[in-house]
């Protein structure tokens, strides 16, 4: 692989964390690449759930129910759709 490939794929691989609305491993004109870029999508996904799931586990463990996963996932997506809908409030003059 050239230097220029390599800066490609490492160029490619920025974009991709910074917006992986996309299976990397697909992206047209780095087939070659397929199994370097599908193990790299994986690795990211399994980093970015394990951080999730810490994450959780501090959230949990904050409004006392940190044997209670599911249900603090849950409140939170409560928490941050009322977030929402009050800036949308807001922003209507509400």
């Amino acid at each position: 692989m050239t230097d220029t490939m390599k800066d490609e794929i490492q160029a490619l691989k920025n974009e991709w964390e910074n917006d992986p609305c996309w299976d990397i491993e697909t992206t047209e004109g780095f087939e070659d690449y397929r199994e370097e870029l599908l193990a790299y999508r994986l690795k990211c996904e399994a980093k970015w759930d394990a951080e999730y799931q810490e994450e959780l586990k501090a959230y949990a463990a904050e409004i006392g129910i940190p044997e209670n996963l599911p249900l603090a996932k849950h409140i939170r997506f409560l928490e941050e759709r009322i977030d929402q809908l009050e800036t949308e409030n807001e922003l209507r003059g509400m």
